[in-house]
């Protein structure tokens, strides 16, 4: 009995998890910051909720992700850091590396975006993101201009 309780409640947080994602997902409007924190709540109550749950760290991602948006990259890094720590067997870890790589980068934080990156593209070397990450990863932090005078060698005045 307890256990069809238990599962009754991860159900219940699963829907209402869906409901709050398809009501932000609407496009003739703009979320507020009330239904995003909420939104955030879920994801991390049910992660802290159901630690071993295969969607644990597909919640603690997607928090991640909403909190780079919102400009709390650090929140988002603590995320990550839980992903890959507590789920490394989570089937896109290396895609949360790069998440981090990425947080650390709309922070200005480019040297830790650098190492991150440098990490996801040296141990997940065939990922989807990798060889793009790879192209760019010498020109983190340049300006466009900058980019531009390193990829055609520096002969732009």
């Amino acid at each position: 009995m307890l256990l069809a309780a238990c599962g009754e409640n991860r159900e219940k947080k699963i829907e209402a998890i869906g409901e709050r994602e398809q009501s932000l997902s609407t496009l003739d409007r703009i979320a507020d910051d009330g239904e995003l924190e909420e939104l955030l709540g879920l994801y991390r109550d049910y992660a802290h909720d159901y630690p071993d749950d295969s969607l644990a760290p597909v919640y603690l991602t997607r928090a991640a992700d909403m909190c780079i948006s919102l400009g709390r990259s650090s929140e988002a890094v603590g995320l990550l850091d839980s992903v890959i720590t507590l789920h490394a067997d989570y089937e896109d870890v290396g895609g949360c590396w790069f998440l981090k790589g990425y947080a650390y980068e709309t922070a200005g934080e480019m040297d830790s975006a650098r190492e991150a990156y440098t990490w996801f593209v040296e141990h997940y070397p065939d990922h989807v993101l990798a060889a793009d990450t790879r192209m760019t990863l010498p020109y983190l932090g340049m300006s466009p201009e900058e980019m531009l005078e390193a990829i055609l060698g520096g002969d732009v005045q």
